[in-house]
């Protein structure tokens, strides 16, 4: 899983994908891409550099869910929602 580290070291624009990312893993697979301190944190950090985003996918990101730290009512890009899917799949078939 993602850690505080690595939420830490990703670029602004990553911050973006990895909300849509753990969103969709969690809300709509069920499962986790990171603990809940650390999604967390990267909403604390997206938050922090909203400003300088240029993510294609920003738009789909309001103020409201950045204030609850939640993506549950996101439509989920298709390069958000493969990513999870792969994300999961390697790293379950890793443990």
């Amino acid at each position: 899983m993602k850690t505080r580290i690595e939420v830490e070291n990703m670029e602004p624009n990553q911050l973006v994908s990895w909300f849509m990312i753990g969103g969709y893993a969690y809300y709509e697979l069920g499962d986790r891409v990171m603990d809940d301190v650390d999604f967390d944190y990267l909403v604390i950090r997206l938050k922090r550099h909203w400003d300088s985003i240029d993510h294609p996918h920003k738009g789909l990101i309001t103020e409201s869910h950045l204030d609850a730290a939640t993506a549950y009512d996101i439509e989920y890009p298709t390069i958000a929602k493969c990513t999870a899917w792969n994300y999961l799949r390697e790293w379950n078939e890793s443990r």
